[in-house]
């Protein structure tokens, strides 16, 4: 526990620069925020600077002493940074040293004339405090975003009391890391709310062109793909283009469906995509809907889709940005502070990187730049052939970059059916298959050190993809640990490995794990939870797959998955606790400490340690210790968020 560290630099730096500066700079005084300063001290030539409220303007660290630019100079304990006009940070706050700060701003302010560290920090106790690391806690420290003290109420309160820090009651309430979301769409989730159409699940060919009229007038930002109409559903029965043509005769229409892997467009899209309606030829992994007279239904998945997503394009980056913006929001609500941004594409990368340097992002993110296909990203394979180049070397704080995505099948829904299965004999069925070069571009990425995530739906995909990985694992001594994503059809054969591979088991979409379509597949989706524990393999994290309208919150989700695994473990032998208590427990490690290893955060995140940083939530019931509400993922709710300990999200006030 780092104790007294703010009084003990106070008094460290007052007992030096009492009063002000130093002989050089002679007077200090409050800046107009009443947390910074002002300062008058003298540059090389000898003239004086007045009201200075960037510290960095005056001094400089040259000799070991903090000392106006003229002399430079910060304490025996920092490292300057080989720039002569600047410094390394590491002031010694009561024996921990602060590497974090990128200017002495952030570290220092002023109090009745002596520079002192800015007393941020503030002591949460009081606490049902899961820590999902060894031990549990009642109450925490958090200072500049991390977590500096963990412990008991009285200890926490004894500190905070010594160091007058600011406290806050958690009231008793149930309290965790922050949630990894493994897999989430932010700008198609963020663009659903403010600028889609999203049409209800009964939608029809009788009542689709109303449906997408009416929706229209009630988007907050209209014209998003420029004077394209967008929208999504799931499926539209027996659709033909002819039921948009008599509202929408010369504006484009598409509406998205399938989960993303089926469209519906009306004559007017189909020409402006550039697709010859009469006789547009099959290609392989496309699937086109024809009218008896071989035109084009305007129906179409997979491959086929490239042409309309490439013609609809992304918003402008300003959109791109507010969307990202709505979509965080929206995770907040659901405990989310670290997502897998799984579809990646080069004005997606741009707006966060924007939005995290201008200190807008409230969330960790793994982005995963697409490797193909076109329709995923709405991007030209050659544009994100540059991206996935440049990607590695423009991560920021938050934004994590050295990830590709590839979409190597479909999906096990209807109304394409289009996962890869095996055959008799156990072959992949190609026909389904939508990146014949997987082995290759895995192999490639894995020699540049990156993560690749492969979609894998069916026994044939999981089969292939890991196949890819064991070939750029032969030779290699990199070890990077690769991904694939869904694991909702994976053969008995190929689950040891995940293991002997070395594979992350993302499991997702999470609303399938318990549905009545997913009960109807005849095993076709199956999230064998259990069976991923059997073999070890590590880490398991869970996904929502969010990119349309709807709650992305993953606790109900994985309420029979505690079960499951639960009483797997306790029948295993690996724990003697209830089936709920050792359930709970597995699931909340899922969601937390696991996703923070799969993107390369464990250091930092995933867990309520020293030093992490402070990410976490409130629920209103305790899951793992109250008897009563134990495993009760169906009914608990997200009640506060906060990411690097500021409150994003709080159900009283939101």
């Amino acid at each position: 526990m780092r104790a007294s560290f703010v009084l003990a630099a106070a008094t460290l730096i007052s007992s030096v620069y009492a009063g002000g500066f130093s002989s050089s700079c002679t007077s200090c005084r409050l800046g107009s925020s009443n947390t910074r300063y002002g300062c008058l001290c003298t540059n090389n030539a000898g003239k004086e600077i007045y009201n200075i409220v960037d510290l960095n303007e005056c001094m400089v660290n040259l000799s070991g002493q903090l000392s106006p630019r003229a002399h430079g100079g910060f304490g025996a304990s920092c490292q300057p940074d080989g720039q002569n006009d600047q410094y390394t940070p590491c002031w010694t706050c009561g024996g921990s040293t602060d590497k974090s700060c990128p200017d002495l701003n952030s570290f220092l302010s002023n109090q009745n004339g002596a520079l002192v560290c800015d007393v941020m920090a503030v002591a949460y106790y009081n606490g049902r405090v899961h820590t999902v690391a060894k031990d549990s806690a009642e109450a925490f420290i958090v200072e500049d975003g991390k977590f500096v003290a963990v412990g008991t109420t009285k200890d926490i309160l004894h500190t905070a009391a010594s160091n007058d820090l600011v406290t806050f009651d958690l009231r008793g309430r149930f309290v965790m890391p922050g949630i990894h979301d493994a897999h989430v769409h932010l700008l198609s989730a963020g663009i659903a709310y403010l600028s889609g159409v999203s049409l209800a699940g009964d939608t029809t060919v009788e009542n689709i062109a109303e449906r997408l009229r009416d929706g229209q007038c009630m988007c907050a930002y209209q014209h998003a793909y420029q004077d394209w109409v967008v929208g999504n559903t799931f499926a539209i029965p027996e659709f033909d283009r002819s039921s948009l043509d008599r509202d929408f005769p010369d504006t484009p229409v598409i509406v998205q469906g399938g989960a993303g892997h089926s469209a519906y467009l009306n004559t007017a899209g189909l020409i402006k995509a550039g697709y010859d309606v009469q006789s547009e030829p099959d290609v392989p992994g496309a699937q086109f809907r024809r009218r008896p007279d071989g035109s084009l239904t305007g129906e179409m998945a997979e491959l086929a889709m490239n042409k309309a997503m490439l013609a609809k394009g992304n918003p402008n980056l300003e959109h791109v940005k507010r969307a990202i913006k709505a979509a965080v929001h929206r995770l907040h609500r659901a405990g989310v502070t670290s997502c897998q941004e799984a579809g990646t594409n080069s004005v997606i990368l741009d707006a966060l990187r924007e939005l995290d340097s201008s200190n807008s992002l409230r969330m960790d993110v793994a982005a995963h730049s697409v490797y193909a296909p076109e329709f995923l990203a709405n991007e030209r394979q050659s544009s994100l052939k540059a991206l996935i180049e440049r990607a590695p070397g423009l991560a920021t704080q938050h934004v994590r970059t050295n990830f590709v995505k590839i979409l190597l099948d479909g999906v096990p829904l209807p109304p394409v059916f289009s996962s890869a299965g095996l055959d008799e004999e156990g072959r992949v069925d190609r026909t389904k298959i939508l990146v014949d070069d997987v082995v290759e571009a895995v192999q490639r990425f894995d020699e540049r050190g990156l993560t690749v995530k492969i979609h894998a739906t069916g026994h044939g995909s999981t089969r292939l993809a890991l196949d890819a990985i064991e070939a750029a694992r032969a030779g290699s001594d990199k070890h990077i640990k690769h991904e694939i994503a869904h694991c909702s059809g994976v053969h008995p054969d190929d689950l040891e490995r995940f293991s002997t591979q070395n594979v992350t088991a993302e499991l997702s979409p999470a609303i399938f794990f318990d549905h009545p379509v997913t009960a109807a597949s005849n095993g076709a989706m199956n999230w064998d939870f259990a069976a991923f524990f059997k073999v070890r393999a590590q880490p398991i994290t869970v996904g929502s797959d969010w990119g349309s309208r709807g709650d992305p919150c993953l606790l109900p989700t994985v309420h029979h998955v505690a079960r499951r695994v639960g009483e797997w473990a306790v029948l295993g032998g690996s724990s003697s606790q209830t089936k709920e208590k050792a359930g709970a427990e597995l699931v909340l490690e899922i969601l937390t400490k696991n996703g923070a290893t799969a993107v390369g955060l464990d250091e930092v995140s995933g867990s309520i340690e020293v030093g992490k940083r402070a990410n976490f939530i409130m629920l209103d019931r305790d899951i793992v210790g109250d008897e009563q509400s134990v495993a009760d993922f169906a009914n608990v709710k997200v009640l506060k968020t906060w990411f690097e300990g500021e409150l994003v999200w709080d159900a009283e006030t939101d």
